[in-house]
């Protein structure tokens, strides 16, 4: 399992900033090159009757699905991180999870994974790789290498 956050975002409003938008038409090629086509895509659900903020991670992989023609999942709410760790241990294959930072290590733990991971507020460009095994599940990190311009295109 791939797992990023949305890209950059404004200090007022639930859009991706211009930075952020950068980011996302850039990932495209960057996902592309170290992990080729997920065979699945989530993020959170857009329906939640909370504030619009999940709308960052929609955004945040909509140029990538567009560019490949891929499904993005949006079933699951942004805190239900159980149900989305069950539905990627079902999934064959590698699956790309974009989702907000603050939940992301609840995800995690819900995979089984036993460190306690913390994505710092700041951090834009990591990218966490969760892998499960018969012994367990465990995190590598990497980096997008992404500096995006903030000016919008």
């Amino acid at each position: 399992m791939i797992i990023i956050r949305h890209g950059e975002k404004p200090d007022d409003g639930d859009n991706l900033s211009c930075k952020g938008f950068n980011r996302a038409l850039q990932l495209t090629q960057v996902l592309y090159s170290k992990f080729g086509l997920p065979a699945a895509i989530y993020v959170p659900s857009l329906h939640t009757g909370k504030k619009t903020s999940t709308a960052r991670m929609y955004q945040t992989i909509v140029p990538f699905a567009i560019k490949y023609n891929l499904t993005v999942n949006s079933k699951f709410d942004v805190d239900d991180a159980e149900g989305l760790a069950g539905a990627l241990k079902q999934n064959e294959g590698t699956s790309l999870v974009v989702w907000e930072h603050k939940n992301i290590n609840d995800i995690t733990k819900a995979l089984g994974v036993q460190q306690k991971l913390k994505w710092d507020d700041a951090d834009f460009d990591s990218i966490w790789i969760v892998t499960l095994s018969a012994t367990g599940a465990t995190v590598s990190m990497d980096k997008e290498g992404i500096t995006p311009k903030d000016a919008c295109p």
